[in-house]
């Protein structure tokens, strides 16, 4: 009968592979035969890290600590990570939203804040006193005479790209300035944290290279 718990040795430790097909209760059962083999085996005293996979099968919180609790019983043993090759339906929404870019059309007015999950199409508008608010990048097509947060709280790859005349304060990242009128450039601008950890700005032509993952990412062209 096939075992529900597997050892393999690499040039990189051990790894423990929890068979998607077993119940808990039989892997529980076989990882502890399993330990104790190890343990006599182990003569050198040699401490002995696991890598534990468990195939399609993700363990609940309640599972994850039976299976600590039980390696901690074996002083030269611990667990150097745990993972499933499946993840939890909110975290894959979660991740699809973080590199989405949304298409957002609305008027953001004075005192309001607009928060977003990954980068923005602004088409809108948006008011003194507005802020429009990303985790990612913001591509501006509409009007903006407020407030511009991209990256936040502390994504510094992230960029604006934006005509500026109108902006009176840009946020990149953890980096937060008002916009200065003699450092903008003519027509569309694109603000990012350069290499000395300072806000710049560049002409949009030169996107691509202050920011070439973007275009990787995407599969864009300019």
């Amino acid at each position: 009968m096939q075992q529900s718990v597997v050892l393999k040795a690499s040039n990189d430790g051990y790894e423990l592979i929890f068979r998607q097909a077993a119940s808990f209760d039989t892997i529980m059962i076989d990882l502890k035969t399993l330990l104790d083999r190890l343990q006599v085996d182990n003569t050198t005293d040699e401490r002995i890290s696991f890598d534990m996979g468990t195939e399609g099968r993700l363990l609940t919180a309640e599972q994850n600590q039976q299976v600590t609790q039980l390696v901690q019983r074996y002083p030269l043993f611990s667990i150097h990570k745990l993972t499933a090759d499946v993840i939890l339906t909110s975290d894959a929404l979660a991740m699809v939203e973080r590199n989405t870019v949304h298409l957002v059309n609305q008027i953001i007015r004075n005192g309001q804040v607009v928060s977003i999950t990954g980068d923005v199409l602004f088409f809108g508008k948006i008011h003194e006193g507005g802020v429009l608010r990303a985790t990612g990048s913001i591509f501006v097509m509409g009007e903006v005479s407020g407030i511009m947060e991209a990256g936040y709280p502390d994504h510094n790859d992230a960029v604006i790209v934006s005509a500026l005349t109108t902006v009176p304060r840009v946020r990149v990242g953890e980096l937060l300035e008002l916009v200065d009128p003699d450092k903008i450039v003519a027509g569309t601008n694109v603000v990012y944290i350069n290499d000395i950890q300072a806000l710049d700005y560049q002409p949009l032509d030169q996107l691509k290279r202050v920011r070439p993952k973007l275009f990787t990412r995407n599969g864009g062209h300019i």
